[in-house]
């Protein structure tokens, strides 16, 4: 499939499946960006939908969620995601885990996005959609029985580099067993989240919604900060009183120092999962006894390039 253009307009480029196509496209013409996202964006909102039960939506900007959430219609998990960071959610790549019906429709009618990735359409939906940004609006029907093959392959700069495709299982039985239910929701989700996001990440969580997400930091304290400041932003527009608390907290690599911790119980984190086995681990499981913070450390590292 020739595609609109590549990385940047000045870069022709096409892209081919390596067995049968994972999606098929409805409307419009994809970039090689769109297809990245879409692709990563799916297996996000498949995977958290399969592992909580719920309708999944995730907002996509530059291969990494903006914002992600979980909710009893898809309509409502895609104004949840896309709520979280809405400046960043400008322009962005939708992914639905459920069909599209009329009331998902109307509402991205009214937004400023590029195009949607889900596993059906209802009826009307499609030329609701194919209307938008002057008939140039990207409509992608994902394959739900399709699995990627269980190895990936990437060539950078002549270097060829092959790798198993990361199925690591996420589960409750690698978070603390005497965690609330929504406390190990809200950190499966977050875990899922990180699956998807370009590292070096942190995604804090809400009642079933990622309200910040630190992506693509060399630094994990500035991934932390970066997700507490979006959390705390975003609960400073909801609530005039209170403080931000109960909120969960996934990082996709080991927390190596203190700062982090007390960086997160500064944004009302109160349940943590990180991999662990740093060197300084004990000092990070101490810090969050202290501050009062559940710590499941799952022994999994989720770092996504």
């Amino acid at each position: 499939m020739q595609l609109r253009y590549g990385m940047n307009p000045h870069q022709s480029a096409s892209v081919t499946a390596v067995d049968r196509w994972p999606f098929t496209v409805v409307s419009g013409t994809p970039s090689y960006v769109n297809v990245l996202d879409a692709l990563a964006g799916w297996q996000l909102v498949r995977e958290a939908s399969g592992l909580l039960g719920l309708p999944a939506a995730a907002s996509f900007k530059h291969v990494s969620p903006a914002g992600a959430a979980v909710a009893e219609t898809v309509s409502d998990a895609y104004v949840r995601a896309r709520e979280a960071d809405p400046k960043s959610s400008y322009g962005d790549f939708v992914a639905v885990s459920h069909p599209v019906d009329a009331e998902l429709a109307d509402r991205l009618k009214r937004l400023v996005c590029d195009g949607i990735i889900a596993p059906g359409y209802d009826e009307g939906v499609v030329g609701v959609l194919a209307s938008k940004k002057r008939g140039a609006f990207l409509v992608l029907e994902a394959d739900p029985g399709y699995r990627p093959p269980a190895v990936e392959v990437r060539e950078v700069y002549g270097v060829r580099l092959t790798q198993e495709r990361d199925e690591a299982p996420l589960d409750r039985s690698s978070l603390d067993p005497e965690l609330p239910d929504s406390a190990a929701r809200d950190l499966l989700l977050g875990l899922v989240v990180a699956r998807y996001t370009q590292s070096n990440t942190v995604a804090m969580v809400k009642d079933g919604m990622a309200i910040g997400i630190g992506a693509g930091q060399q630094s994990r304290i500035d991934c932390t900060r970066l997700a507490g400041e979006k959390a705390s932003t975003w609960w400073a527009q909801r609530s005039a009183e209170g403080a931000l608390t109960n909120v969960a907290m996934a990082s996709d690599g080991a927390i190596p120092f203190v700062d982090n911790i007390v960086e997160a119980h500064r944004h009302g984190v109160r349940y943590l999962a990180e991999p662990g086995g740093s060197i300084r681990s004990a000092e990070v499981a101490a810090a969050c006894a202290e501050l009062g913070i559940s710590l499941s450390q799952t022994g999994v590292r989720l770092f996504r390039h």
